[in-house]
């Protein structure tokens, strides 16, 4: 992946973390820190309003991130750590798509932005160049262990008719192997729900607390699904390695933090 610097009026620069996976029919990027208003400790470029940030603040954020995008609206739905995707559409109103509970949007319909937030979770983009299909997905370690990359296959399966084979993925900035520290709670759930026990996923250090690689297992499920090795890219970047500098980290500085935002759309 690298960084590319979107312009937008007012002179305001942008950087967007982008994939070239991804097919040139489609607009997509992981925001960074940077391009925003918001003040410390939310600079400048937070997309969450929920942690405490000025309202007006974020508002602006992403009027500005819309204008990056080229969308012509930006949906998002209520994320709840689950694996339900909603589809979308132009009709949908962007309250109620807000308001339901979901960490999934999926569409076919040009123009129409899905996002999702995070702040160490994986933003998962997903596109097929056949159907003009996209989805975002939010996928923490509860959404990972439950399947929402392989859940994200399927739907648009389901949902477009498209074929796993033929489906570009871009795995974004998240909460790096390096820094995932977790209990014997969290590893007994992965090793359980590993796919084909898939040994890059879990670390165990003798003495230390093991560590959980999210996107390790996220890309096994992808491709247990059918799509291809070549055609998934994940991002090296760790939000809490970054945090301060390029991204945001919940882990690393709990609600004094804000919020990244993955986003994807068909031209």
């Amino acid at each position: 992946m690298e960084t590319q610097i979107v312009r937008i009026a007012g002179g305001v620069e942008m950087p967007l973390v982008v994939s070239g996976h991804m097919p040139a029919g489609f607009r997509h990027g992981f925001t960074t820190c940077a391009g925003g208003v918001s003040a410390p400790p939310f600079d400048s470029l937070n997309l969450g309003w929920k942690w405490g940030d000025d309202s007006a603040s974020v508002d602006e954020n992403h009027r500005r991130l819309l204008a990056a995008s080229g969308a012509a609206t930006l949906l998002r739905a209520s994320q709840v750590h689950g694996v339900r995707i909603l589809r979308v559409g132009r009709s949908d109103d962007l309250a109620k798509v807000a308001g339901e509970k979901a960490d999934g949007l999926c569409t076919d319909e040009p123009g129409l932005g899905l996002s999702v937030h995070v702040a160490d979770c994986t933003p998962i983009l997903m596109a097929c160049p056949r159907t003009g299909a996209c989805a975002a997905l939010h996928a923490g370690w509860r959404g990972t262990v439950a399947g929402m990359a392989r859940a994200g296959v399927a739907a648009m399966v389901a949902h477009f008719g498209c074929r796993p084979q033929e489906l570009r993925v871009a795995l974004g900035p998240c909460i790096g192997r390096c820094c995932f520290e977790v209990g014997d709670e969290v590893v007994d759930a992965f090793v359980a729900a590993m796919p084909a026990r898939h040994p890059d996923v879990v670390h165990f250090t003798p003495g230390q607390r093991s560590r959980i690689d999210l996107r390790a297992f996220q890309r096994a499920e992808i491709e247990a699904a059918g799509v291809l090795h070549d055609n998934v890219d994940a991002s090296t970047d760790c939000t809490l390695c970054d945090a301060g500098r390029r991204s945001f980290s919940f882990r690393g500085a709990g609600r004094s933090t804000g919020q990244l935002l993955g986003f994807i759309l068909r031209k």
